[in-house]
């Protein structure tokens, strides 16, 4: 089974080290979710078939992809937010610490409550729940160069799905190193934590688990007085 584009599960044959961790989270984030993005926004060559020695191959860009690429990229932002936060926070609030901590997203004076709201709910949850964004978030280039653009006036949200990707992609490379930076002890642990249980993370009212609904109908079974 493919773990990545590079490797097969049987490519390891003991635990993973925390470097490989590393190794695996990147080629999976970048060559299945932010290099394919950004081919289709702006073409270019694919990584081709690694363990066979076959060179990838030029692909055009997508016309009217936008709303695709916002599709791959828009959960990269919530998964490093769930990597930075010292404790788990709420979706909003994880979203909006990886919103901060991307360089080159959207300017830092632009990071207003109003634009962190209509940028969770308008485009992540608008891309997840209904397959669009809501409104007042669009597709545009923003003049300040970043991949994202809030104008001030009136208040309508621009995302660029041409620098879009090629910004996570640097982020990617950048939040790599800090990674196998053993300094960073709080990131790494979060991290393998992360890696670990496969990124899934229980909800936050654990009543919700499947395990705590199927206890409660077992105790309601068994506090019913017998029939007869």
């Amino acid at each position: 089974m493919w773990i990545t584009w590079k490797h097969e599960d049987t490519d390891f044959a003991e635990s993973l080290t925390f470097e490989q961790k590393v190794d695996v989270f990147v080629e999976q984030t970048l060559g299945w979710q932010l290099h394919i993005a950004d081919l289709v926004a702006s073409g270019g060559t694919t990584f081709g078939e690694f363990k066979v020695g076959k060179a990838g191959y030029g692909v055009p860009a997508i016309r009217h992809s936008g709303f695709a690429v916002l599709h791959i990229c828009f959960s990269y932002v919530e998964l490093v937010g769930s990597l930075v936060q010292a404790t788990r926070q709420s979706p909003s609030k994880t979203f909006e610490a990886g919103l901060r901590v991307i360089p080159g997203l959207i300017d830092a004076s632009q990071v207003s409550t109003a634009v962190i709201t209509r940028l969770y709910e308008a485009a992540r949850c608008g891309l997840y729940h209904e397959g669009r964004t809501r409104p007042g978030v669009g597709l545009g280039h923003p003049p300040d160069g970043n991949a994202i653009a809030s104008d001030p006036r009136t208040g309508t949200i621009g995302i660029s799905p041409e620098r879009l990707p090629k910004v996570l992609k640097a982020h990617l490379e950048r939040l790599r190193l800090e990674l196998l930076d053993m300094s960073n002890v709080g990131l790494r642990h979060r991290f393998e934590q992360r890696f670990d249980s496969g990124f899934t993370q229980p909800p936050q009212n654990r009543a919700l688990l499947p395990t705590s609904r199927r206890a409660r109908r077992q105790r309601a079974r068994r506090a019913k007085p017998a029939r007869g």
